[in-house]
Order: C-alpha cells, then sequence, then structure tokens
C-alpha cells in the first residue's frame, strides 16, 4: 500500500518500522476504496500528500468478514479522514481444507505441494498459510482429473486381467501373455488399493457428519454393532451345538452357575 503521493520525502525509515511492528503484533491493512491521502503542504506547483489513517485487522476478522473494506470519506477542516467499514451481508460459513488421501500415491503430489510452499506471501504466518492452501485447490483438482474415475478403473482393470487369464488358459506356456498377466495384476492391484483408500475416507467423513447427530447414519451403526455381538448358536460340554435361544439362555446360566458354585466351594 503506498504511503506518500506527490513529492518525494524522506519517511522509509519511519515506515520500514511501521511496517515490522505490524509484521510483529499481526496486524493486516483491510482493503480502501476512495481517496486515502491527506494534503500535507502546498509549495506552489508542487504538493505533498500522505496516508494518515488506515484500519488494521487480524486474521480473525478476516476469516468472518473475509470481503469487508473501508471507504475515506473527505477530511473537509478536519486533519483526518472519516473511516466508513463497508462489507457484504452474505453469511460466510468456515469451510475445512479437504483432499482426497489417495492424491498422496501420486508422484507428482509432493513436487506440486513443494512448488507452492515455496512461494513467498507477504503478511503473518497464518495468512500466508491460507493463502498457500487455496493455491493447492486447483492443483489437486488437476491431479483428481488424472487419476479419473477410480472405480470405473478398477472394472477396467479386472476385466482386462480377466481377459488375458482366459487367453493363457488355452497358451499357458506363452511368455507373451505371462509377461502381461503379471502388468495386469499390477495395474489391477494399483486400481484397487487407490479406491480402497478414497472409499474409507469417504466412509470417515460420512460418520464425521451423521455419527453424532442421532441420524440415521448413527442407528444403523448402533444396529450393527448389536447385531455383530448377538449370539446365535453356541457348543455345549457335550459337543452339541445349540441355536434355539432358550437353550442359549439356559446353557449360559447354567455354565456360570457350575463355576460360581465351584468357587464359592473352593473359598470355602
Amino acid at each position: 500500500m503506498s504511503e506518500v503521493c506527490g513529492s518525494s520525502a524522506d519517511i522509509h525509515l519511519a515506515m520500514s518500522e511501521f511496517r515490522d511492528c505490524l509484521l510483529d503484533t499481526g496486524l493486516i491493512h483491510l482493503p480502501v476504496q476512495g481517496n486515502g491521502f491527506l494534503g500535507i503542504t502546498a509549495e506552489g506547483d508542487r504538493s505533498l500528500w500522505k496516508r494518515l489513517d488506515r484500519l488494521l485487522v487480524n486474521d480473525s476478522w478476516l476469516s468472518q468478514w473475509p470481503n469487508s473494506h473501508y471507504h475515506c470519506l473527505n477530511a473537509r477542516t478536519s486533519d483526518h479522514s472519516p473511516l466508513v467499514i463497508r462489507g457484504d451481508t452474505a453469511t460466510h460459513t468456515i469451510s475445512m481444507f479437504r483432499f482426497d488421501n489417495y492424491l498422496t500415491m501420486s508422484s507428482d503430489f509432493t513436487p506440486s505441494v513443494q512448488n507452492i510452499w515455496r512461494h513467498r506471501i507477504e503478511g503473518t504466518a497464518m495468512y500466508a498459510v491460507t493463502r498457500k492452501l487455496r493455491a493447492l485447490k486447483p492443483v489437486f483438482r488437476t491431479l483428481r482429473k488424472k487419476k479419473g474415475d477410480l472405480t470405473l478403473n478398477v472394472k477396467l482393470a479386472a476385466e482386462f486381467l480377466d481377459t488375458v487369464q482366459q487367453l493363457l488358459q488355452t497358451d499357458r506356456h506363452n511368455t507373451l501373455l505371462i509377461r502381461l498377466e503379471k502388468c495386469c495384476k499390477m495395474v489391477f492391484f494399483r486400481a484397487t488399493k487407490l479406491e480402497q483408500v478414497m472409499l474409507q475416507q469417504r466412509a470417515k467423513i460420512q460418520w464425521l457428519k451423521g455419527g453424532d447427530q442421532c441420524s440415521r447414519i448413527f442407528f444403523r451403526k448402533v444396529a450393527m454393532r448389536r447385531a455383530s455381538k448377538k449370539v446365535f448358536q453356541i457348543a455345549n460340554e457335550a459337543g452339541r451345538t445349540l441355536t434355539e435361544r432358550d437353550e442359549i439362555v439356559d446353557e449360559f446360566v447354567s455354565f456360570y452357575q457350575q463355576l460360581l458354585g465351584e468357587r464359592d466351594g473352593g473359598s470355602s
């Protein structure tokens, strides 16, 4: 942001100290509209204008009101200009930074992230990190397009592998088919691994969104856990398998009565 307009003046040292102060305190200039300069001297055709009034905000302000700015009104007879804060009235929700975990398995992932992270951005550390994360979004979007539809890739890889294995059944000593089968297995394994990572991440996100809200996902998870703990059959000491509910309950009761009775008898 320019500080002087008109004739040059020796303010570089003072403004350098002021900028260092802003960096240390984590304050940022809010965008300005209108004339922010005030006339300091006017000698003939030469004049010096300086920016005396400004609005400084922190990262929390920008996160809550990212499109806010201020407008400089005319100073009239005063030495300072009235400042009016403006901004959109839309409600902004803070969105989390997410990316697909399977992208980390790409050879282009690390160089792409390093390329963005090398850029130098003026401002506080948190502001620089936010800008870099935003710059990574189109990069990750390009990487996703290169991977294509992971589920479709698995289907195509499986079809190619099935075709090669069927041909190999008719000519088992064909070295070309043997090598081709090996390559198809590697492609199929790679495709299934990427799809597995994607599905696991989606399952976790789905649980995080609906797991703690008494939603259908929550009750489905509870039902699955209850079903996994149910006892549908049990074998008694004689080796007979019991499947009826009453027989299973009686067997449990009899077993623990006998177990506790033996312990009580031994302790007495």
